[in-house]
């Protein structure tokens, strides 16, 4: 097991998070992609939590999406799924032929995507019509940075 993944547990601990992701989930998310996740996501999703952890506004569910939630005098909006994104992404932009989502590319967080293609999951922040922001080298070092209260702002990496 990753070792941010056992500190990434103690660091949520006492959260009221979703369960896990089962394997057989991981194994329809990732017949669905078109690929295998990496470990590390596999291992996030699948022992932490599915979405609503890590950084401002916490990881996307992976395969099923979260339904507006109405409280009493409160309502939190839905969420899509990791896996309904990159689709949708990777489907392209009718209206301008030349776009195109990057494969492997995984919209994985509010915040941005890991680049599944990359050996260390580097995450990347997607500002649409301008340009792809590298915000850290890797997930792992982005996550430590996030639960040593860094501000994520500011770490950014190239």
């Amino acid at each position: 097991m990753h070792a941010i993944v056992e500190r990434l547990r103690q660091h949520t601990s006492g959260q009221k998070l979703p369960p896990p992701v089962s394997d057989a989930d991981i194994a329809e998310a990732e017949r669905r992609l078109g690929f295998q996740l990496p470990g590390l996501l596999r291992q996030l999703y699948g022992t932490i939590a599915d979405g609503g952890f890590g950084p401002p506004y916490g990881f996307l569910p992976l395969l099923t999406p979260v339904l507006e939630t109405k409280l009493v005098n409160l309502s939190l909006p839905g969420r899509e799924s990791v896996v309904q994104l990159y689709t949708l992404f990777r489907g392209g932009d009718p209206e301008d032929p030349s776009w195109s989502w990057p494969e492997r590319l995984l919209p994985v967080l509010e915040w941005g995507c890991a680049n599944c293609s990359s050996p260390s999951l580097t995450v990347v922040r997607d500002e649409p019509d301008v340009c792809r922001i590298t915000e850290s080298s890797s997930l792992e070092r982005w996550l430590s940075d996030w639960m040593a209260g860094r501000d994520l702002w500011e770490v950014r990496t190239q």
